[in-house]
């Protein structure tokens, strides 16, 4: 008795991970094909105000974050580390960014 549970328990956490995941992805591609997610992209490419959407192009995307980054970033005084400007302290040693 114990062995056939013990085979039903098994065989139960070897399928069951399987389903879900199929009904993830058969949700997700019925989400997909969604009226709401193509009015919000018609939205963000009629705006045009950048590289947003599906008008997404990678080298400017990954262009225009390197500024972002290095916008939000300074160098420390003490200790001459780059650290966030979001926090008003350096990382490494503590000091005041202002």
């Amino acid at each position: 008795m114990e062995t056939e549970f013990r085979l039903l328990v098994a065989g139960f956490c070897i399928v069951a991970p399987s389903l879900l995941f199929v009904g993830f992805v058969r949700l997700l591609d019925a989400m997909r094909e969604d009226a709401l997610v193509e009015r919000v992209l018609d939205r963000v490419v009629d705006e045009g105000d950048g590289p947003t959407g599906t008008a997404l192009d990678p080298t400017a995307f990954l262009r225009s974050a390197g500024e972002r980054s290095r916008r939000r970033t300074a160098v420390c005084r003490e200790c001459g580390a780059p650290t966030a400007t979001d926090g008003g302290r350096c990382g490494p040693c503590g000091a005041g960014l202002r």
